[in-house]
């Protein structure tokens, strides 16, 4: 009877490493995807100057960026053929489709906050279609540059 309950119990977790597996997946293609080769496209020429236009629009759009549900932790810059910025947040809540376009009107002439905030959304919406039953999502870095990805950290709750 034990060994029967222990392979019910494999088979539970296997079928959720298999769903986030799955999702994972999904995330990639279809979320990175759509910015991928707009990032691509700005970094190309990238030098100081797009760091600096980077940092100089994150630190204007702090508040606008704790209200989409994230707190700015930090940046690392990488310099050398193909320079790139990582960006660090600390996700705080969600927020709804409406305090999302609102806060997406208010950066509207700011095309790397805007970038940056879709891609925070984005790693949002993926944390709320999955289960990690005892984990949250705890931080979402971004990496900016000709390879761009983004990372989720979860912790215990």
């Amino acid at each position: 009877m034990a060994e029967n309950l222990f392979d019910k119990a494999k088979e539970a977790a296997k079928d959720a490493v298999s769903n986030v597996t799955e999702k994972v997946v999904s995330f990639k293609d279809n979320y990175i995807g759509d910015e991928q080769n707009e990032i691509i496209e700005d970094f190309k020429e990238a030098s100081s100057n797009k760091i600096k236009e980077t940092l100089d629009g994150i630190n204007e759009s702090i508040g606008i960026i704790k209200s989409a549900g994230y707190e700015f932790k930090g940046m690392g810059v990488a310099l050398g053929l193909s320079p790139s910025i990582t960006l660090s947040f600390h996700y705080l809540n969600s927020v709804t489709d409406e305090e999302k376009a609102s806060i997406m009107k208010q950066v509207e002439d700011k095309k790397t906050v805007k970038m940056i905030l879709r891609l925070l959304f984005k790693a949002g919406d993926f944390y709320s279609s999955i289960n990690l039953g005892e984990h949250a999502l705890d931080a979402v870095n971004l990496s900016l540059g000709l390879s761009p990805g983004i990372s989720l950290t979860f912790k215990k709750k």
